[in-house]
């Protein structure tokens, strides 16, 4: 009897001690793909069938394409997010593409391989982890004799750019940023981050970028000059995370951060990494601002109607006034506090130093973010009327609107250029508007749900 007990309680440590597998296999990371060209214009277009990666034992495996219908001469001036998918974590050598037609000018063009384009890489995937490969494509070396089709394709990796005209992309429905060249308006590289990355902000000596990752519920860290994540800051005492802004206070970088979920902000030392307070406020907290000598932050409280006012030096609220319905941003701005509010379409007014309404300014559908513009104008986003309003603090309409993609979320400005990037949240773009023109004059594809945007620099 002690012999049968003593095989039933090692069968059960046994069980107990079997490696669980977890459904799905093995954990995958993604791959992201993009296709620009070079060369002289041709006149050239071509349909992609499939894309598919090769590992070091022979097996395929698809990726979904984005773009299927390829125009060299649109290409050359704007480049493409030709494919993206999550492959299993690996090491995969070949990468192929099927091609199921092309044409010259309209006519028909043979396909040389029956239409398959193969070209050795390295690329190594690891759980939850992106990478990123860049296809450049020679219409004017792809066509042999007149007559047939054979695609000059040059499989690159990420790219350096230009270190200090570069723009970060939050994709919150992936894990990682897109960069963006702004010397090109291309996409150079991706970066890993945590789970839902929404707000951004930089260091006050402008070396780090911290991306606050709303389902993972921490900060990670990004050194601008490699543009690799160096660090993770862990934000346990709070859920969903979203904005932030990074001041220095009593001689330490502090990182401020809403904690959407948990009706809190999070005071972060950026040295340490350590929380160092949790500060209650409003009801689901979102935007968040501060004054330019850092002495006040702001908080935009979504379901309370007003914003909160938090005194730096001791890290306590001393102030909640009451504003529109449902506010979600918040801006500073000399002797102004600007509060977009988007149950009840307004973006209103208030002197800093009295803390009093100045004026209404009636903006579009579910106003949104706001920054800083040109000559002392504001731009606000209209979220539901996918356009950008040009405000005047001293004018109670909006001056003119901008039309952008769907969605608009984040900006940022490039006042040496004059340029407004805009992410279109709804429709995985960013909007190039030229400010002296007023108006959009290209898209950038990036990744899934674009919600920030954070600019690195000037020439």
């Amino acid at each position: 009897m002690i012999f049968k007990k003593i095989l039933i309680f090692l069968a059960i440590f046994l069980l107990g001690c079997a490696p669980v597998l977890k459904k799905g296999g093995l954990e995958q990371g993604q791959v992201v793909i993009y296709l620009s060209a070079s060369g002289p214009p041709v006149d050239l277009a071509l349909t992609l069938d499939e894309i598919w990666l090769e590992d070091a034992y022979g097996a395929k495996f698809p990726i979904l394409l984005k773009e299927k219908e390829i125009d060299a001469l649109s290409l050359i001036r704007h480049q493409c997010l030709l494919a993206q998918g999550s492959l299993s974590a690996g090491f995969y050598n070949r990468l192929y593409l099927k091609i199921k037609g092309a044409t010259l000018k309209g006519r028909p063009l043979s396909l040389t391989n029956q239409g398959i384009f193969e070209a050795p890489i390295r690329l190594g995937i690891f759980p939850q982890g992106v990478v990123s490969l860049f296809l450049d494509w020679q219409p004017a070396n792809s066509i042999r004799d007149k007559e047939q089709f054979s695609p000059s394709i040059q499989v690159l990796r990420a790219r350096a750019g230009l270190k200090r005209l570069l723009l970060y992309v939050s994709n919150s429905g992936n894990n990682y940023l897109s960069v963006i060249d702004r010397g090109t308006h291309q996409v150079i590289d991706t970066v890993t981050v945590g789970r839902a990355p929404k707000g951004m902000a930089l260091s006050a000596d402008k070396n780090y970028l911290y991306v606050a990752n709303s389902l993972s519920r921490d900060i990670s860290v990004i050194e601008v000059m490699t543009n690799r994540v160096i660090d993770t800051i862990s934000c346990r005492m709070g859920t969903g995370l979203t904005e932030l802004v990074v001041l220095t206070v009593n001689n330490r970088d502090c990182i401020y951060v809403t904690a959407t979920d948990s009706n809190a902000i999070l005071v972060i030392d950026a040295l340490t990494k350590s929380i160092i307070k949790k500060i209650e406020v409003g009801q689901r907290p979102v935007g968040i601002a501060a004054d330019p000598d850092g002495r006040y932050v702001y908080v935009a409280n979504s379901c309370s109607n007003n914003i909160s006012i938090i005194d730096t030096f001791n890290n306590e609220v001393v102030g909640n006034i009451g504003v529109g319905d449902r506010p979600r941003y918040v801006e500073v701005f000399q002797r102004y506090i600007l509060v977009s509010n988007s149950g009840s379409n307004t973006t209103i007014v208030l002197n800093r130093l009295s803390l009093r309404k100045s004026f209404t300014v009636f903006t579009p559908l579910q106003p949104g973010r706001i920054i800083k513009g040109l000559k002392g104008r504001f731009y606000v986003t209209g979220e539901r009327s996918d356009d950008i309003s040009i405000i005047d603090p001293f004018v109670n309409v909006a001056l003119r609107k901008i039309h952008v993609g769907h969605y608009p979320s984040g900006m940022a400005l490039d006042i040496d250029r004059k340029l407004l990037y805009v992410s279109n949240f709804k429709d995985d773009t960013v909007s190039i508007i030229d400010l002296l023109r007023e108006r959009e004059i290209g898209r950038i594809a990036v990744g899934n749900r674009p919600y920030d945007l954070a600019l690195i620099g000037t020439r």
